[in-house]
C-alpha cells in the first residue's frame, strides 16, 4: 500500500482502503494516473501559459485573456458536449441515456451492461470520483445483446426533447461561435438536433463528410463529429452514431478520422471544451489518442467544474488549460459566464464602450471583477487605444490600479500629521478579481511590510503580445539615434502613455509620478507639453510639482556614482585641467529629489480636495556623497574652489526655495569634541560640501592669498554658507 499511497492523494487514501475488491482499486488507481499523471516528472507536461484572466461575471469562472482576444479575432472553435444539453433543454448525460435505453431495450438487470452500470455507480458513490468506468463500454456490452439499428433507435428516442424545449444554451453557444465576419464555427459530440433548431439555417457536417479545417472557408457551420438523429429522432442519420468502445476506437485510434480532424483543428485554431468533463468518452479518446501521436497539445481549454486545483489535475497531464468554476445551482456559475461572454461576442465595441464608460466613475466604487475587465481592456493594443482615446478619459487614480505597488501598498491613514484621517487599505479599493489578497496588517504595526506577488498584473509591464510587436525602435542600438536616445514604447503602453498624458492635470496622476523613479522621457516630453499649453487648463501646484518630478529625474545619479572614481584614474594618467575641474564640479553638484509624499496616506488626493505641493509629492536637496577624497594639485585650486563655491551658491538656492530649513543645521567648521559632534553629520549632506569646500579655501589662502581674498569676495554678505565658513572679508 506504500505505492498506492504515493499515487493518490491524501484525501482518498481512506477511501481507497474501503474498497471491497482489488479490481475496483486497479481502476480507480488507473483513473487517478489518467489524471494526474507522474506528479514527480512534469517533462511530459506541456508549459501552460500563465496570462492574465478577466471575470465577465461576479462568481463566474476566469476566461484568460489570451482566450477572449483569440475569440474575438474568429480563431476559437467551441467543442460542446452532453452538458450543453443537459444544462437547460435537461437532456441526459451519457450514462443517464445508457441507463434510458437500457430501459427501452427491456435489457435485464442480471446482463452485463446493467451490472457494469450499477458498479460504476456505487464506486462514484464510495469514493466519489466520476468516469472510473467509461459509458462507452457499457454501449459495447449492449452490442453483444442487439442490432446497431435498434441501440441507435434507443438512443434516439431518449434525446427527444420535451416540448417546449429550452434552446438557450445553444443560442449562448452559437453566439460564441459567431466570428467577427459572421461565420460560425462549432463541432459538437451530441447526438440532438438542438443546435439546428436554433434557427439559424447552418450548414451541417456528420461523418463520413467532415469539413478540411486545414482550409478555413470551409470550416462553417455545426460539425456533428459523433453522428447526429433523424429529424424525428427515431435512428440515426448516415453511418450511424459514435456510440461504443469499438465505434470510438475506430473513429479515434485504428481509422483515426477523428483524431486526425481534431488534429487539423488544432493547426489553426483555438479549441474550448464545454459540456465535458476530463472524464468522458469523447475527450479520453480524442486527447489520449492526440497525445500519442504527436506528443504535445496547444491551445486548448476546458471548463471543468470544481475548485482550481481539482479541475487542473484533471486536465493537465492532457496538455489542457482547465477553466475551474463553481458548480452549485445547476452550473449556475459557468452559464453566467457563457452569457456574458456571448452578449459581448454579439457586440463588441459596444462591450468596451460599456466598461470603459464604467471606468468614468473611477475604480473605488467599482467591483473586483469590473476592474478587471478594465485591466482585461488595456493588455492590448487595441483596447488601451480605446481606452486612451475614450471622449472622457477615464480619471487618473486607475494608476492605483494599474499599478501592483500601488494596489498592494501598504495600509494607513489618510490627512497629516496633526490631523489624523481614516485608515485605507488601498487593496479594498484598487484590487483586481485576479489578485492574491494579502494578510490584513495591524493598524498599528508601523513596520508592517507588504510584499507584491510575483505574479500580479502590471499594466506597464511588457507582455506577451507587446513582444510580438516589438521592432528596431523598441530596442536600444550599439550606434546612431538609438545609442543616444531611449527606445520607443511598445505600441500599448505608448497608448497608455497618451492616457496618462491627458489625466496628468489631476493630483492623482502627480502623485502616482512622485512614487516612481523616473519615466520614460518621452511621456515626460508629452506632458510638459500639454501642461505647458496656454489652452490647457491646470493647477498652478500640479505643474509646479511635475517641473519638480522632471528636474529631479533629470538630475538623479543614484546614491553610488561612479564618475568619482573614473575622474580619480583619469587625472592619475593624465593630470588636471579644466576638462577635470568640470567634471569634478559636475560630480559634486547638489540636485533636487522628489518623491512621494510623507503625508496623505496611501490613496491620492482626491479632485475636489485643496491641492497642496506637500500632499503631491516630497522634495529634499541630494548632496552626492565622496567616498574617497580626490587630491587636487595646488595649481588647480583656485579653479576647483571656485566650481565648488557655485555648488554652493546652488545649494543654498535649492535649500531656499522648499524652504530653507536645511540651511538650519550646517555642522560647525571645526568639531567641537566636548558636545560630541556627530562626525555623521560633518561627512554627510550640505555639511560635508562646506566642510570640503573650507578646506580647499584654507589650501589657496596659504598658497596664493590674493587669489583667495578674490573668491571670498565673490560670496554675497550674509550668505548663511558663507558665514559658517570662518572667514571674514
Amino acid at each position: 500500500m506504500c505505492s498506492v499511497r504515493s499515487r493518490v492523494p491524501e484525501a482518498q487514501y481512506a477511501k481507497l482502503c474501503c474498497l471491497e475488491s482489488v479490481f475496483e482499486m486497479e481502476l480507480l488507481l488507473y483513473r487517478y494516473d489518467l489524471m494526474i499523471g507522474d506528479a514527480s516528472d512534469d517533462s511530459d507536461f506541456t508549459a501552460l501559459p500563465r496570462g492574465r484572466n478577466c471575470d465577465l461575471s461576479s462568481d463566474g469562472p476566469s476566461i484568460p485573456d489570451d482566450l477572449l482576444w483569440a475569440r474575438d479575432q474568429g480563431r476559437v472553435i467551441f467543442f460542446c458536449g452532453a452538458g450543453v444539453s443537459r444544462a437547460r433543454a435537461k437532456l441526459p448525460d451519457f450514462f443517464g441515456l445508457a441507463e434510458k435505453v437500457i430501459s427501452t431495450l427491456g435489457v435485464s438487470k442480471e446482463s452485463p451492461a446493467c451490472r457494469l452500470i450499477e458498479e460504476a455507480r456505487q464506486i462514484d458513490d464510495r469514493v466519489g470520483v466520476a468516469g472510473v468506468i467509461s459509458a462507452d463500454r457499457v454501449f459495447g456490452l449492449l452490442e453483444r445483446e442487439f442490432l446497431s439499428r435498434d441501440i441507435e433507435a434507443a438512443v434516439a428516442g431518449a434525446l427527444k426533447p420535451e416540448a417546449p424545449c429550452d434552446v438557450s444554451a445553444h443560442k449562448v453557444l452559437l453566439d460564441l461561435a459567431t466570428g467577427p465576419d459572421g461565420t460560425v464555427r462549432i463541432v459538437t459530440t451530441n447526438f440532438d438536433r438542438l443546435f439546428d433548431e436554433c434557427s439559424r439555417q447552418l450548414q451541417t457536417w456528420q461523418p463520413p463528410r467532415l469539413p478540411d479545417p486545414r482550409r478555413p472557408a470551409e470550416l462553417t457551420g455545426i460539425v456533428y463529429l459523433h453522428g447526429r438523429v433523424t429529424p424525428n429522432y427515431d435512428g440515426a442519420e448516415g453511418d450511424g452514431f459514435v456510440l461504443s468502445s469499438s465505434e470510438f476506437g475506430k473513429a479515434y485510434l485504428a481509422d483515426g478520422w477523428a483524431t486526425d480532424f481534431f488534429r487539423a483543428i488544432l493547426g489553426k485554431f483555438v479549441v474550448v471544451f464545454v459540456g465535458y468533463t476530463a472524464d468522458d468518452p469523447p475527450v479520453q479518446y480524442l486527447l489520449e489518442a492526440l497525445t500519442k501521436a504527436s506528443g504535445r497539445i496547444e491551445n486548448v481549454y476546458a471548463f471543468q467544474s470544481g475548485d482550481e486545483s481539482d479541475a487542473t489535475a484533471r486536465w493537465r497531464h492532457k496538455g489542457v488549460n482547465a477553466i475551474a468554476y463553481d458548480p452549485a445551482n445547476s452550473h449556475t456559475a459557468l452559464w453566467a459566464t457563457l452569457e456574458a461572454w456571448s452578449a459581448r461576442a454579439r457586440n463588441i465595441d459596444g462591450w468596451y464602450n460599456d466598461v470603459i464608460d464604467l471606468a468614468q466613475r473611477g475604480p473605488e466604487p467599482m467591483m473586483p471583477h469590473e476592474r478587471g475587465q478594465v485591466a482585461h481592456i488595456v493588455s492590448s493594443y487595441e483596447g488601451a487605444k480605446r481606452f486612451t482615446e475614450a471622449a472622457s478619459p477615464p480619471p487618473a487614480n486607475w494608476l492605483c490600479v494599474f499599478d501592483p505597488y500601488r494596489r498592494y501598498e501598504r495600509p494607513g491613514h489618510l490627512g497629516t500629521m496633526l490631523e489624523r484621517g481614516d485608515y485605507v487599505d488601498p487593496f479594498d479599493l484598487y484590487c483586481l478579481d485576479s489578485d492574491v489578497a494579502p494578510a490584513k496588517p495591524n493598524p498599528e504595526d508601523h513596520y508592517a511590510r507588504r510584499d507584491v506577488p510575483n505574479e500580479a498584473w502590471d499594466a506597464f509591464s511588457i507582455n506577451r503580445l507587446d513582444r510580438q510587436a516589438l521592432n528596431d525602435e523598441n530596442v536600444i542600438a550599439l550606434r546612431g539615434h538609438w545609442a543616444r536616445n531611449a527606445p520607443r514604447l511598445v505600441p500599448r503602453i505608448f497608448q497608455l502613455a497618451g492616457w496618462l498624458t491627458r489625466v496628468s492635470d489631476q493630483p492623482a496622476a502627480v502623485w502616482w509620478a512622485a512614487h516612481q523613479s523616473a519615466l520614460h522621457p518621452d511621456i515626460r516630453d508629452r506632458i510638459r507639453w500639454r501642461l505647458e499649453r496656454a489652452d490647457e487648463a491646470s493647477a498652478p501646484e500640479i505643474r509646479k510639482a511635475w517641473r519638480f518630478l522632471f528636474e529631479s529625474w533629470d538630475s538623479y545619479r543614484g546614491e553610488f556614482h561612479r564618475g568619482i572614481y573614473e575622474l580619480a584614474a583619469q587625472v592619475a594618467k593624465d593630470g588636471w585641467d579644466d576638462t577635470a575641474v568640470r567634471q569634478y564640479a559636475a560630480i559634486r553638484k547638489p540636485y533636487f529629489s522628489a518623491g512621494n509624499a510623507y503625508w496623505g496616506g496611501p490613496k491620492p488626493p482626491d479632485d475636489g480636495a485643496e491641492i497642496r505641493l506637500g500632499n503631491l509629492i516630497r522634495l529634499d536637496v541630494k548632496y552626492p556623497e565622496r567616498h574617497d577624497p580626490i587630491n587636487i594639485p595646488d595649481g588647480w585650486l583656485s579653479q576647483t574652489v571656485k566650481a565648488l563655491r557655485l555648488n554652493l551658491e546652488l545649494a543654498v538656492a535649492l535649500e531656499n526655495e522648499i524652504g530653507g530649513y536645511g540651511l538650519l543645521s550646517i555642522s560647525p567648521i571645526v568639531a567641537d569634541e566636548t558636545v560630541g559632534d556627530d562626525q555623521y553629520e560633518r561627512s554627510h549632506g550640505l555639511s560635508a560640501h562646506v566642510i570640503e569646500y573650507v578646506v580647499i579655501l584654507k589650501r589657496l589662502v596659504a598658497l596664493d592669498p590674493s587669489a583667495a581674498k578674490s573668491e571670498l569676495s565673490a560670496w554675497p554678505i550674509g550668505d548663511a554658507v558663507f558665514n559658517r565658513s570662518g572667514f571674514g572679508r
